[in-house]
């Protein structure tokens, strides 16, 4: 079976194996679909996805609510997602809507209401004690699923998926963790199954097209069903046209959706088990599904390949698979796509790092869609970091003459400094981007610091992606020696990753047994650096002005990452500044809350600082000409994303 092959859910045709699945993505205003949600979903199919499953968070019953979710029940929702469905149509791909109702995974707080769940268990992810579903609310619940689906009928939707996924009180009623009732919606797998049964029979009875059911495999949490559990739950459940698998519960995203700080869990066997116990389509995923995934997955005997982070990175990822073209990767980073939606970061809606027209596709067109230079320019750019090659890559393939200037002996810059340790996929976006500066006939020059005076007046733009220098420590600030962690970075990084240029000798920075790390950034720098002085040093204590080290890490990553440096042994301390480090190497900490000082005799301080743009060269070039440009860290250090967003939005301008 190929992935680009079609294929068939009941009697719904489907162009391909390719699946889009259901996103959050907070494009919902008032409980309706917005235009940035049609343009989002028919994005991922005009990209190549045979199906679009979605939109996600599609709710039955007003009893569930917030400002991300779309009210189906309500027929008010069905002008806005025909528009969705409309679009999805018109590139050609299926859409199966998703419904679902939160349950104990959400809070009331917004309509100012309790949460109905199977018991009054609450989940580890919202701060309410749910109410206790009674037999009138059962019921209740179950008339909005039918009405949903009918709605969803009325919009075009060619079928409807159920969700007992996370963000579900399907996936809640069949859980021993969330559901302790005894009645007939409790006890064994038959009486748990029940309320899904019946939820999935009354929107059958409403819908024309095949009913999927969205099911986790495992719940991932203590106290609830595990893979080992799927014979018995499929054996229990009935009723639906098609599977598809994914795998935890809203707690335990963090596992559902493995990023950079954890490992995934092994899903391959059991969705293989569960294939076996089905004689229906079933749609398959890992918690990172890319298209060399796909051949595990056929083995597996799924029938089609569910993504979604990787259409985030690129939504035309299959259409150039399929045509044998390089495609940008996810480095499952979860920075824009997870915590701009769960952690209300970044705007509040989905987003992707490396794509920066991903969350804006109602603003910027598709960069295979822009338009040629209306007149090309010879440009210089300066600095072959993220910002500059997205700028070089783009600029090129709209027509202008580009050359990139870079003082290291490969390009990268910083984002190929990071890529170690936890963020070593970074990588693939500096692998990604010197492929599209070739591809687009850049002319790179290495080994070519750029001063002002080096800057020909022939140039017709400049434009200057210098990045950030790493923070200096003032000798003056600290009597006691300190080490600066950006030169650990340097020095324990480069062992056979490409295009990273010069590097230190690891043993340049010297390291005694027992160190004490001050954190100063606040981010993930703070995690490699803990990581690198664990396999140096016999202890090593955390000290951070927040409650620990590296807290501003988006949501998703920092419980992955706090556990990897507690369990190789790392001690956090809290709430303290680092008021001085005395000539004898005696660190002062004060307390932020309280004001009080305490003490410590550590072999080695490492303090993890915040850089500052390199900006010289800017400022010196643009007192000389008029068309200079600074993009990235070079106008303020920030996260990678920013580099890509300002590397590109220059290059669709000029």
């Amino acid at each position: 079976m190929n992935l680009f092959d079609p294929g068939e859910i009941g009697e719904l045709p489907v162009p391909n194996r390719g699946v889009f699945r259901p996103v959050r993505t907070r494009f919902v205003d008032d409980g309706l679909a917005t235009d940035e949600l049609a343009a989002h979903l028919e994005a991922r199919a005009a990209g190549g996805a045979g199906l679009v499953v979605g939109p996600a968070q599609m709710l039955v019953h007003p009893s569930a609510s917030g400002a991300a979710f779309i009210d189906a029940y309500d027929a008010d929702a069905i002008p806005g997602l025909s528009a969705v469905v409309d679009a999805v149509h018109e590139s050609g791909s299926r859409i199966i809507g998703q419904l679902t109702h939160t349950g104990a995974e959400s809070r009331g707080d917004w309509e100012m209401q309790a949460q109905l769940a199977p018991s009054a268990s609450p989940s580890d992810a919202a701060y309410e004690m749910p109410k206790t579903m009674t037999t009138a609310d059962v019921e209740s619940v179950l008339d909005g699923f039918a009405t949903a689906a009918e709605n969803l009928g009325a919009a075009g939707f060619d079928g409807v998926e159920l969700a007992a996924g996370p963000f579900s009180v399907l996936r809640q009623f069949l859980s021993p963790r969330y559901n302790a009732r005894t009645d007939e919606y409790g006890g064994e797998w038959d009486g748990r199954a029940r309320f899904v049964n019946e939820a999935l029979a009354a929107v059958a009875d409403r819908t024309d097209g095949p009913v999927g059911l969205h099911l986790s495999l495992a719940e991932l949490e203590y106290g609830g069903y595990e893979f080992g559990d799927v014979p018995d739950i499929l054996g229990a459940v009935e009723g639906f046209d098609y599977l598809s698998c994914t795998v935890g519960t809203r707690a335990t995203y963090n596992q559902t959706h493995a990023g950079v700080s954890v490992s995934p869990p092994e899903m391959l066997e059991p969705i293989a088990t569960a294939v076996d116990r089905v004689d229906v389509p079933v749609v398959g995923r890992l918690p990172y599904t890319t298209v060399d995934d796909a051949p595990d997955l056929f083995d597996a005997g799924v029938e089609f390949v569910s993504f979604t982070r990787q259409l985030l990175a690129d939504a035309e990822t299959l259409s150039k698979a399929a045509a044998g073209e390089r495609y940008d990767r996810c480095i499952q980073c979860n920075q824009k796509c997870l915590e701009g939606v769960y952690g209300h970061a970044h705007g509040g809606h989905v987003e992707c790092v490396v794509n920066p027209r991903t969350g804006r596709e109602t603003e910027l067109p598709a960069l295979s869609e822009l338009s040629p230079a209306a007149l090309p320019q010879r440009i210089l750019v300066v600095g072959g970091g993220p910002a500059g090659t997205r700028f070089a890559a783009v600029a090129a393939e709209r027509g202008h003459d580009v050359t990139l200037r870079e003082a290291r002996s490969g390009l990268g810059g910083q984002l190929t400094d990071a890529a170690q340790g936890p963020l070593e996929p970074f990588e693939w976006a500096a692998a990604d981007l010197r492929a599209a500066v070739e591809a687009a006939g850049v002319q790179v020059e290495l080994d070519a610091p750029v001063s002002a005076a080096d800057v020909e007046p022939s140039w017709d733009a400049v434009v200057v992606a210098t990045g950030a220098d790493a923070p200096v420590i003032p000798d003056d600030e600290y009597e006691g020696s300190v080490v600066n962690a950006f030169d650990l970075l340097a020095a324990s990084g480069g062992a056979g990753l490409e295009g990273r240029g010069e590097r230190s000798e690891g043993d340049a920075v010297e390291i005694g047994d027992d160190v004490l790390l001050f954190d100063d950034n606040r981010w993930v720098i703070t995690v490699q650096a803990g990581l690198i002085l664990l396999d140096r040093a016999e202890s090593v204590e955390m000290v951070s002005t927040d409650h620990y080290p590296a807290f501003r890490t988006e949501q998703p990553n920092l419980p992955g990452f706090v556990a990897a440096l507690q369990g190789r042994g790392a001690t956090f301390t809290g709430n303290r500044a680092l008021d001085e480090v005395a000539a004898d190497g005696t660190v002062t900490l004060r307390n932020t809350l309280t004001g009080e000082t305490e003490t410590r005799s550590p072999d080695t301080v490492v303090v993890v600082g915040r850089r500052r743009a390199s900006e010289e060269l800017y400022l010196e070039l643009d007192r000389r000409r008029d068309d200079v440009y600074r993009i990235g860290d070079a106008v303020s250090p920030r996260k990678l994303d920013r580099a890509y967003y300002d590397g590109e939005s220059l290059a669709r301008r000029l």
